[in-house]
């Protein structure tokens, strides 16, 4: 079994796509709405939450906001319902009017600040995209913290030691995505190679939080070997050929990211 903490999917794919896409009953894929790709995003993302709810194959996946930037304006945060979803990001690449992106320099502002207040006992806090700065800004201030999709390398969307420590005592999973510039994997060999070095690196702690956060159809640079979940359920497989236990496969595998969304 597989649960995916990140998959863009339902901005790549037409509604009619979505139970086609989702037919495998041993994966679990958390529908991440990435609404910076979308015009008029809250009639979109409404739209598109209809259309998971109203399909039998997606009806009990979990759902999730990459960027919440389309409610800054008129103080739209405030009255949305966060309780929907599984966990929201604040932003993302970029800066807007609730925090920094990865590729800017901006922080957390006050309207980030009592966004996170307001998303508090609703859902998680979706770490992913942001700049240090705000990365720890928005920690203090998170209940239930998490980083839906990225890598430990020098990419900015990667997570340094310090970032991930601070993740990891908090109990927060973590979403290895496939992205092959932001894990530092060029293919399958090399992505089981950085899952084992987290592992060695931080010990119970990582098998405790590491977790699949794909971003499948959120980018192109993503090996053959590794883009679909038929390769991620090997990644299990080769796990235990070196060694590993089937508890510790299946908290990466799976139990981490159920955890999240109330399943595990």
């Amino acid at each position: 079994m597989i649960f995916d903490l990140h998959n863009d999917f339902p901005t790549k794919l037409p509604p009619d796509k979505f139970g086609e896409y989702c037919r495998d009953a041993q994966t679990t894929i958390t529908a991440a709405i990435w609404t910076t790709e979308l015009e008029n995003a809250r009639v979109r993302l409404a739209e598109t939450v209809k259309a998971l709810r109203g399909d039998a194959k997606c009806r009990r996946m979990p759902i999730a906001v990459e960027d919440l930037g389309f409610l800054y304006e008129g103080g739209a945060y405030k009255t949305f319902d966060y309780s929907d979803f599984a966990y929201c990001s604040l932003t993302w690449n970029y800066d807007n009017g609730f925090a920094g992106g990865a590729l800017d320099a901006g922080g957390l502002t006050d309207a980030g600040r009592e966004l996170i207040e307001l998303m508090n006992g609703k859902c998680a806090i979706d770490l992913a995209h942001l700049n240090k700065k705000s990365f720890y800004a928005a920690l203090e201030h998170a209940q239930r913290p998490c980083c839906s999709h990225t890598g430990f390398n020098e990419h900015p969307r990667s997570l340094d030691d310090a970032q991930v420590r601070e993740l990891l005592a908090r109990r927060a999973p973590i979403g290895l995505c496939t992205v092959t510039a932001i894990c530092g994997a060029d293919g399958f060999s090399r992505f089981v190679a950085v899952i084992d070095g987290f592992v060695q690196k931080y010990g119970q702690d990582g098998v405790d939080c590491l977790a699949f956060g794909s971003d499948f159809n959120g980018s192109t640079d993503i090996p053959a070997d590794v883009c679909d979940y038929a390769a991620l359920d090997s990644v299990g497989f080769e796990l235990i050929r070196l060694g590993y236990d089937c508890e510790s496969v299946d908290k990466i595998k799976y139990r981490n990211a159920a955890r999240l969304c109330g399943r595990g």
